[in-house]
């Protein structure tokens, strides 16, 4: 069990729901309902992974650390406030006033492979948001929310700033509205995202070997969530690794496994999700 969960728990887990997802939306279904069950289907996978092959049993979830303020910022983030469809509106937006977008979609294509190219285009603008997180103070002051917790589960993929994960995610979708992407392939990215986020955070025994070079899966996001920042300042990929390769910020260290657990934010934070709400603007 463990042995196929971690070597094939990934790829059993996207494949399934996103050829399901693929499936419902092709049937008519809306794109929000599709979501709605691929997010349930992802935290089912890596609920029932960590449970039975946790690689850190110190990091299952404590309510008071942890799990309150992670499931208040979900909550505030994607439930009052709809983030993730806020995106496209605003992305549409920004669009339309400077022009439109080129009608340049290869939609000839499979589905399947219009995903891939899509994936890699928004990985662009994920990549050097991301990026941008990290290197300029103030976009870190919103995104060392996400960094702050000391140990990663399956509900850190979701605990960002609100203007954090907005800004991030128009920047994933301004690419593929730029090259006429419809409605439907974005909805696919954002579920690709959903079901990949949950599992690149995920407190599982993972052995994704040769995966590692294509996408950005947990083996690698843990070490960017390390606390030294000359390690963290790698693997800025969201769903894929691409220009973490192209940019030469890929790390994959074979032989440092002791610092490991070693995660977080320099600095002292309030897991108040008022505070974390306001305090960025601060300074």
């Amino acid at each position: 069990m463990q042995l196929v969960f971690s070597r094939f728990g990934y790829l059993i887990c996207i494949i399934s729901i996103l050829g399901a997802s693929i499936f419902l939306i092709e049937s008519g279904y809306s794109e929000l309902q599709v979501l709605f069950f691929a997010a349930i289907g992802s935290i089912f996978f890596t609920i029932l992974g960590e449970f039975f092959t946790p690689l850190f049993k110190d990091w299952r979830p404590n309510f008071k650390e942890n799990f309150f303020p992670d499931a208040s910022l979900f909550v505030v983030n994607y439930i009052l406030l709809q983030s993730q469809l806020l995106q496209i509106f605003l992305a549409s937006i920004a669009i339309k006033f400077s022009g439109g977008g080129f009608d340049l979609w290869p939609t000839e294509l499979n589905i399947v492979f219009q995903l891939v190219f899509a994936l890699v285009i928004s990985e662009f603008g994920l990549y050097w948001f991301h990026r941008g997180c990290h290197e300029i103070p103030f976009l870190w002051r919103f995104h060392k929310i996400h960094h702050n917790p000391q140990r990663l589960y399956w509900f850190n993929a979701t605990r960002f700033h609100y203007l954090d994960v907005t800004l991030l995610q128009v920047c994933g979708a301004v690419p593929l509205l730029l090259l006429g992407a419809e409605a439907k392939m974005i909805a696919l990215v954002t579920i690709f995202s959903t079901v990949h986020g949950y599992w690149q955070h995920i407190n599982a025994e993972q052995d994704q070997r040769l995966l590692n070079y294509f996408f950005s899966g947990p083996e690698l996001h843990r070490w960017h969530h390390n606390l030294e920042p000359e390690i963290a300042n790698h693997n800025y990929g969201n769903n894929l690794i691409v220009w973490d390769h192209v940019f030469r910020t890929f790390y994959w260290p074979k032989d440092k496994n002791e610092q490991l657990k070693n995660i977080g934010a320099q600095g002292s934070f309030s897991n108040n999700v008022i505070s974390m709400t306001f305090d960025p603007f601060k300074g």
